[in-house]
């Protein structure tokens, strides 16, 4: 089976369920200490759901003409068998809360793009590291926040 993933990087032009998919790939799953964030299920393939329209990009990507197998839809449904709303990538959140993770998402699929693994789930380095640190499960920011010395 084949599902998509957001490709634009430009929050602007992401309605708040692909939106969602970004923020739930970065974050851990609120139900399971060992999820750190949304990855496809075994047996699963992912694919990008567009193009950059200021370049061909690697076509290699796309798949083959001989490959019949159709996108059933977006990645929603994580590999620790899991929604996006478990992985913190809820607008129950609030406004301004989602919009920041949102942001911080998008930069983060743009550094994974840049380095040619935006659909390899298990890479990290140093920066998305430091940056999903941001994505952290917000009732604990919260407790962090308020039971801080001050």
């Amino acid at each position: 089976m084949k599902v998509a993933y957001p490709y634009s990087h430009s929050f602007d032009k992401l309605d708040s369920s692909l939106l969602s998919i970004k923020i739930a790939r970065h974050s851990p799953c609120s139900l399971c200490r060992s999820c750190s964030g949304l990855h496809p299920p075994p047996r699963v393939d992912v694919v990008l759901d567009g193009h950059d329209d200021s370049s061909l990009g690697d076509l290699g990507q796309y798949g083959s003409d001989d490959d019949d197998e159709e996108i059933s839809s977006y990645l929603t449904m994580c590999g620790c068998g899991h929604g996006v709303k478990a992985h913190n990538a809820d607008e129950t959140l609030g406004s301004t809360e989602f919009a920041r993770r949102g942001r911080v998402a998008v930069r983060l699929d743009e550094l994974l793009q840049d380095s040619g693994r935006l659909l390899d789930f298990e890479y990290t380095d140093e920066d998305i590291i430091s940056l999903r640190k941001q994505m952290g499960h917000p009732m604990s920011n919260l407790v962090n926040i308020t039971s801080s010395p001050g």
